[in-house]
């Protein structure tokens, strides 16, 4: 008999989430098999399980891709990975062919694998990584000063890094960041280290705003106030900010981050909205202020080996505030639904 582990396993219905003993994953030679630690509960995550998910997502699947794992197998073709040493995931990898994956952009693969979307991801005891994942440089190693716990945020940082990157702030920049969770406040810190003057964050929820101050924030500015906008360019001077993030699945937030940016201005929409949403603007507003607009989705395997190396130095403890045992991953979607706190995990030596 097949041995088995706890998964958390979506039907791709809303809200269908069932709990269940599955087989582990059997591995070939050029596999690697790992045990999850510790794995977060990403915005995208609560999105597809309150919403329902996109045709791309295999189904049944099991979510997760913020993961803290250790080598627990091997395949006998695989080199540089032994059982028992501690890594986290890039969670995804491209075919290495196309033309995305060849000028480095995998994240745009037209072929590309998304653990807990299109292959098993996190939500579980074990997860397999396949060959080309393991060749195409999936698994990172992890410095013993990071805990699996602080390990789930690599990846969110990842994904900040990079859409940070296509931005090319310079010294100085005023930034506004729309949303103040988890995600709203890595944007927060990793502007700051790559050079912005100055950064204020924007939301309707005040706890998360106090909870804002505490990681740095200069100023904190309640999108909910009548004059908010003035107050935005109180501080980021009377033409608007030079760069605007909208960290939050708020078509309202980039709306409103228009208004407060600058001539020759670049808004960055970082973060997805429920499918199907649609958004009305001037065109003229882009034509004779010059502005920018971009998007942004996952991490390249690059972004990912950079957050990887930066998160000694990011203070990730401080994100994680809820964690549950797989059994109950359902209330951690709840605390997700009603924004309390900021990371919330699964732990997989929880009972």
């Amino acid at each position: 008999m097949k041995e088995k582990m706890k998964s958390a396993l979506f039907y791709g219905n809303k809200e269908d989430m069932r709990i269940e003993s599955i087989d582990i994953p059997e591995i070939a030679d050029g596999d690697v098999l790992l045990k999850v630690k510790a794995c977060g509960i990403c915005g995208s995550d609560a999105r597809s399980y309150f919403n329902g998910v996109e045709k791309r997502y295999k189904i049944p699947i099991i979510f997760g891709h913020e993961l803290t794992a250790e080598v627990f197998k091997a395949g006998s073709k695989v080199t540089g990975y032994a059982p028992g040493e501690r890594v986290v995931v890039a969670p995804i990898y491209g075919c290495g062919q196309c033309e995305f994956c060849v000028s480095g952009k995998e994240n745009l693969c037209e072929n590309v694998v998304v653990f807990g979307c299109t292959y098993d991801g996190g939500f579980a005891e074990y997860m397999k990584i396949p060959e080309k994942g393991v060749q195409r440089g999936a698994l990172v190693k992890i410095v013993d000063e990071i805990t699996d716990e602080e390990g789930t945020m690599i990846e969110p940082f990842s994904c900040v890094l990079h859409g940070l990157r296509r931005l090319n702030i310079q010294p100085g920049d005023s930034v506004v960041i729309f949303g103040s969770g988890p995600i709203g406040l890595a944007h927060m810190i990793i502007s700051k280290k790559i050079g912005a003057g100055k950064v204020a964050i924007v939301d309707m929820v005040e706890s998360r705003l106090e909870q804002a101050v505490s990681f740095g924030a200069e100023i904190t500015i309640n999108a909910d106030s009548t004059d908010w906008e003035k107050k935005v360019l109180d501080f980021a001077g009377r033409n608007g900010a030079d760069i605007v993030v909208t960290a939050t699945p708020s078509v309202g937030a980039i709306e409103s981050g228009i208004k407060i940016l600058k001539n020759d201005g670049k808004l960055l929409i970082f973060g997805g909205l429920p499918h199907g949403s649609m958004w009305n603007m001037d065109p003229n507003i882009v034509h004779y202020n010059e502005i920018t607009i971009t998007g942004s989705i996952d991490a390249t395997i690059d972004d990912f080996r950079r957050a990887a190396e930066m998160a000694p130095s990011l203070n990730l403890n401080k994100f994680i505030t809820h964690s549950f045992p797989i059994e109950k991953t359902v209330d951690g979607m709840e605390v997700m639904r009603k924004k309390e706190g900021l990371k919330v995990i699964l732990d997989t030596n929880q009972a």
